[in-house]
């Protein structure tokens, strides 16, 4: 088997990996936000640690990823990996170009979901600050 042929299915397999790895990444997400809203703060120290590593996991896969476009020749980037999918027979290239499309909504999600987490704490804090008296002063208040 030829290396660029084993670059090309390590890309394809990283892409699959990602998909699940992001899949997990959004149950996590749906955990945190419950424990935030539970104030479980045990399990959520628990939660985050977790999820950081699927952070860590997900940006050496990227940059595992831009590696092997680049070694393959291509731009380590969107325009790269479909010039890749476009050295791909017909039900593969089909196939690869679903998966890709697949792993940028299901990033989309978990992003859309952390930023809602986000909103959450935040909002969380205001009340606590509002609540103790000590909430910011109203110039810098929202």
């Amino acid at each position: 088997m030829s290396t660029r042929l084993e670059q090309v299915k390590a890309l394809l397999q990283g892409i699959r990996d990602d998909g699940t790895r992001y899949d997990s990444l959004r149950q996590l997400l749906e955990q945190q936000r419950l424990c935030m809203i539970r104030r479980a703060s045990e399990e959520l120290l628990a939660v985050n640690e977790i999820i950081q590593q699927h952070y860590e996991q997900l940006s050496n896969s990227t940059r595992e990823r831009r590696t092997i476009l680049q070694r393959l020749g291509v731009s380590g980037n969107r325009a790269g990996l479909e010039q890749v999918f476009s050295w791909l027979p017909g039900p593969q290239k089909s196939a690869a170009s679903t998966w890709w499309q697949h792993l940028e909504q299901k990033a989309e999600r978990c992003k859309a979901y952390n930023e809602k987490n986000g909103d959450l704490l935040i909002r969380q804090y205001e009340f606590i600050q509002s609540f103790l008296g000590t909430e910011p002063d109203f110039i810098y208040h929202r």
